[in-house]
């Protein structure tokens, strides 16, 4: 349920994101934020699957194994970054805001993907969490 919150609103994005740069700033910035969106939805869809090749492991090792997936992602994304820095055609603008708002995206729709799909374990234990 977390993955597909997280592609719906990602798979969304990336088309849009582009769009929304080439109406503002013309085709350059448009691949440029396809690249940015693009290279996030990558990281984070390879990441959430890592995470739950984690959560299944052991449970002393979740925790541990979660954060590094996570540097993980921050590490893929700054090479990416680092790599393209000196690519003519990239707009950096274009690209960074287009991955932020896709990194933003992509959260939210894991974050509400991750409440949909919890299980009540105690009759009436959802209930009292949302009244706290």
């Amino acid at each position: 349920m977390m993955l597909r919150g997280a592609l719906v609103p990602g798979m969304i994005a990336l088309p849009a994101l582009a769009a929304a740069f080439w109406a503002y700033a013309g085709e350059h910035a448009a691949l440029s934020a396809l690249a940015g969106a693009a290279t996030v939805f990558v990281i984070l869809v390879v990441g959430l699957l890592g995470i739950t090749a984690v959560v299944l492991g052991p449970a002393a090792t979740s925790m541990a194994g979660a954060g590094v997936v996570y540097l993980g992602q921050l590490i893929l994304i700054v090479t990416v970054v680092l790599v393209l820095r000196g690519v003519d055609w990239l707009d950096g603008r274009a690209f960074a805001l287009s991955a932020i708002a896709q990194t933003l995206l992509m959260q939210v729709g894991q974050v509400v993907g991750y409440v949909r799909a919890r299980h009540e374990i105690h009759p009436g234990s959802l209930d009292r969490g949302a009244a706290s």
